[in-house]
């Protein structure tokens, strides 16, 4: 049997199935859930305790931090490929980098997320993760019975992740990142961050020492560092004395590819946030949002990931603070 509409009944099916389509693509109070991540800015989040990763959409009302369980309970240095749609983890538990696959799209997947690969065994001590050109390099912060050195993966076609070699170094380490083919590192234990220039031309065993050091009159012990190019912004973190909860602080030093040109930055160069009201212990971590013009710190102390807008200083309380326990890196992407 055939069945015919009237043009006013077709009308109104056409306009309904319009409306329809509209409403699904306007709601947009958990950008996250729909699988993709956009102009809205992601930040992901590493514990040490807590078996989990956390997700934070940045634009959502209220903030709020979704998880999915880990590889190992104790893990460090965090890294979102946006190609692939998957992050990259410094797993501590069993000193692997770990690949999750296809993150956003599997977040309320009642099957969790999948691990696309896993490298060998080889760091015992890993902190900070840093990535280019489709190398991965992990900071092995040294002690006792362990050694200061770089280790180097590279993420293959197959998306294997490949043991390439190590480099010992003659620094403790922690936080790193890549400043074109430069890699910056934290020298843990100190006031000072140290560069690597042509890091990657190193071939795999080879030692290597940094080209220069910049020391930051005012730092007890630096952990975290992020460095924004378009701003020529640098953020660091101190941890001060490591057993007080209430003694850290975060350095804010603008113009700093001038600055930096000096091997002492002096407080004259620099903005400073600390004190008893910003919740600042040890700040392990830092990540910058050049858009949103403010920084996300971790707190392994208070286990607070805590909020500060880019005009604020001294002793003030933090924009927001979300709890996570065990909080210990931070990686922060926007398309």
């Amino acid at each position: 049997m055939t069945m015919k509409l009237s043009f006013s009944k077709l009308s109104l099916l056409l306009l309904t199935a319009v409306a329809l389509a509209f409403t699904s693509c306007d709601d947009d109070d958990d950008p996250i859930l729909g699988g993709e991540i956009g102009d809205d800015g992601t930040l992901f989040l590493s514990s040490n305790t807590s078996g989990m990763v956390g997700i934070l959409s940045l634009e959502d009302e209220p903030l709020e931090i979704e998880t999915f369980a880990a590889q190992g309970t104790d893990a460090d240095g965090i890294y979102y490929d946006d190609d692939q749609g998957n992050i990259f983890q410094v797993n501590r538990t069993s000193n692997t980098v770990v690949e999750y696959n296809d993150v956003i799209d599997d977040l309320d997947d009642p099957n969790g997320v999948d691990i696309e690969s896993e490298s060998s065994s080889d760091f015992d001590n890993g902190r900070g993760l840093a990535y280019r050109n489709d190398m991965l390099v992990v900071a092995n912060d040294g002690d006792t019975d362990s050694t200061n050195a770089f280790y180097r993966y590279e993420i293959t076609g197959d998306e294997e992740i490949s043991y390439v070699g190590m480099h010992p170094t003659n620094i403790n380490l922690w936080g790193i990142q890549f400043f074109g083919t430069s890699l910056y590192a934290v020298v843990d234990n100190s006031d000072s961050i140290a560069i690597f220039d042509n890091f990657l031309d190193n071939a795999a065993g080879d030692t290597v020492v940094p080209t220069r050091y910049i020391q930051i009159d005012g730092i007890t012990r630096t952990h975290g560092l992020e460095y924004n190019s378009e701003d020529d912004i640098m953020i660091l973190t101190d941890i001060g004395d490591a057993a007080s909860n209430s003694d850290g602080g975060i350095m804010i030093i603008d113009n700093f590819t001038s600055v930096a040109n000096d091997s002492v930055i002096t407080a004259a160069d620099y903005t400073m946030i600390s004190g008893a009201s910003t919740m600042l212990g040890n700040p392990v971590d830092v990540a910058y949002d050049a858009d949103e013009d403010r920084i996300y710190v971790a707190d392994r102390a208070t286990e607070m990931l805590l909020i500060f807008d880019m005009d604020m200083s001294g002793d003030v309380a933090p924009a927001e603070s979300l709890a996570f326990p065990g909080i210990s890196s931070l990686f922060l992407y926007r398309d």
